[in-house]
């Protein structure tokens, strides 16, 4: 099914969100390991082959591309990497306790970076579904 044919204006809204955050004061790194990570946890693999070659281009340390999945004990991820990681990982399964990591947000991003930051992965999370869902 070609949803972004069917329903242009509201799937085009969505790229128009998700293409801004390439303008967002938000890292770019952080962003596309972010859109990886979520990419990952929903399944998405045209999504998951689309962020790692993103990912490339960037300059991205393959070691951190390779070892996503295992973030949380990998030594290639900064605190700051690991907390945004964790704060997707919190918002793409609704964990119910959101409160400690988000004041810990706070340590490290703006309010700017943090809104990005939910946005970025809560725009990951619609696309993907979408195109499983669609396809």
């Amino acid at each position: 099914m070609n949803y972004a044919e069917i329903s242009r204006d509201i799937i085009s809204n969505l790229y128009k969100s998700y293409e801004n955050l390439k303008h967002s004061p938000l890292n770019q790194e952080l962003r596309l390991l972010v859109e990886l990570r979520v990419s990952q946890m929903n399944g998405c693999t045209y999504c998951c082959s689309l962020h790692t070659e993103e990912a490339i281009k960037l300059e991205i340390d393959a070691k951190k591309i390779g070892d996503i999945k295992n973030w949380k004990a990998s030594p290639y991820f900064s605190r700051t990497e690991k907390l945004a990681l964790e704060w997707a990982e919190v918002i793409t399964t609704l964990e119910p306790d959101q409160h400690s990591i988000k004041q810990e947000l706070f340590t490290h991003f703006s309010e700017r970076e943090i809104v990005d930051l939910t946005a970025c992965i809560a725009l990951m999370n619609a696309l993907n579904r979408i195109a499983i869902s669609l396809k």
